[in-house]
Parts: C-alpha cells; sequence; structure tokens
C-alpha cells in the first residue's frame, strides 16, 4: 500500500515566511499556492518553490513532487469568496489525478493574502474536509511553534464531513436538536425523557445515539454515572445551527 501524499494549499501573500513553516512542518508532496494578480511577488515565491530553493524554503522542499500556482481574478470583491472555493476545488483535482493511488492528505493555510481570501479558504475547507492551519509571524520572542492547526475549525469541518457521507448520518441530529430544546427549558435531559419526547424512540436507541454524538464532540456526558445527564457542546450548538436551517 503507497505512503499517503500531503497536500498544502497555501493562500499565498508577498512573503515566503509562513509558506515555509508549512512545509517545514507537514513535509508535503504536492504545494499550490493560490494567490492574486496584485500580489506581486508571489509569482517569486512560485520561481523558489518550483526551484527546490532551500535557502528560501528550508531543506524539507526537496520532498515537493508537483508544485503550481493557481491565480484568482480579484481579492477584493463580493466574488473573492466563491473564487477560493473554485480555487482550492481546482487544486483538489489536480492533485487527485497526480495521486497514483495514493491516499491524499490536504490542509489549507488560511495566513496568506487578503483577508477575503482567507476567509474563503476557511469556508471552502470547512465543507472540502481539509484540516486548516495558520502560521504566525515570527517575532523576537515568538520563534518556535509558529503553526498550529485550528481546532474548532477542524472539528467542524469533521463533524459536517461525517454527517454529509450518509443520510443515516443526519438522523443522529434529531437527539441534539432536542437535547438543545432541553437545555433552553431547564428540562431533564436523560435518555428516558429524550425518548418519551421523541416517541416511539426507544431509551436504549437515544443512549446508542448519544454515544455517536459524543464520538463526534456534539454532545458530552459522564459515562460513569446513572442515569447519564447530557449536555451540548459549543461545536454540537454550531452545527444544530447549521443544519437546522437547511431544513
Amino acid at each position: 500500500m503507497p505512503q499517503p501524499a500531503v497536500v498544502l494549499i497555501h493562500s499565498q501573500g508577498n512573503t515566503e515566511g509562513s509558506l515555509r513553516e508549512a512545509i517545514k512542518h507537514y513535509m508535503p508532496q504536492m504545494v499550490f499556492l493560490i494567490s492574486n494578480k496584485d500580489a506581486n511577488d508571489a509569482p517569486v515565491i512560485m520561481r523558489h518553490l518550483a526551484n527546490r530553493d532551500e535557502t528560501k524554503l528550508g531543506r524539507l522542499v526537496r520532498r515537493v513532487e508537483h508544485s503550481q500556482m493557481i491565480t484568482i481574478d480579484d481579492a477584493w470583491s463580493g466574488n473573492t469568496v466563491l473564487q477560493m472555493f473554485e480555487a482550492i476545488d481546482e487544486a483538489k483535482t489536480i492533485a487527485k489525478g497526480l495521486a497514483n493511488g495514493r491516499e491524499l492528505q490536504f490542509y489549507t493555510g488560511v495566513a496568506g493574502g487578503t483577508k477575503l481570501m482567507v476567509i474563503g479558504s476557511a469556508l471552502a475547507s470547512i465543507m472540502g474536509d481539509i484540516t486548516t492551519y495558520y502560521v504566525n509571524k515570527e517575532t523576537m520572542n515568538r520563534t518556535d511553534g509558529l503553526l498550529f492547526e485550528i481546532g474548532f475549525l477542524n472539528d467542524l469541518m469533521k463533524a459536517v464531513s461525517w454527517l454529509n457521507a450518509h443520510p443515516k448520518n443526519e438522523k443522529n441530529l434529531k437527539y441534539l436538536a432536542e437535547t438543545i430544546r432541553r437545555e433552553s427549558e431547564s428540562e431533564i435531559i436523560t435518555s428516558l425523557e429524550i425518548s418519551k419526547a421523541l416517541s416511539p424512540i426507544t431509551d436504549k436507541a437515544v443512549r446508542n445515539a448519544m454515544r455517536v454524538l459524543k464520538e463526534k464532540g456534539l454532545i458530552d456526558f459522564d459515562s460513569n454515572t446513572s442515569p447519564q445527564i447530557y449536555k451540548s457542546t459549543l461545536l454540537g450548538k454550531y452545527i444544530n445551527r447549521i443544519f437546522s436551517n437547511q431544513e
């Protein structure tokens, strides 16, 4: 079985610092830069990438098998977010064509480019099953650990991906919605009370669903107590808002 290939989709501005950190951290086989026509230094950075310039991008740039720049037309308009969706989709399609049977692991940077480009990258990552990362600017007091993954965005992405994977997964949301409703009304939140409210669903079905929702980070409870008292998480509240608006 071939080793997975790491794919960076990096929103690129006029400096190479965040790209260098991302290459150092993820050691990618493919790198796609998304930039705009007014980022004058982005083509220079792309040249460093294409030439595997270790002095500019670090020694691990030698591992990059494929690099490419995708340019959006406008980084400061109402269409910028949509253009970022399209650019990220294009990068994913190209990467899949180059996979050669390898599993692909996608990571998207939300540090470079304009603010609208960053918004587009973040939203496209949530909907596209892509892990997001941010890179802090190096300072005199901050030289290590500059790159970090954005936990809540990535948890939201994983939850959305799971719910969209199969219709049966989304059926679990009725238990989440009932939990949130009962919280707002200060009602008892046990499997027995939820099963009564959602009759003819059984007490056992509620407990099974709550275990799944806890695994996905949408519900929390102490498994050592009896009866178990359920509560929604912050992630669960956001997921409920997103999917209840789709009905």
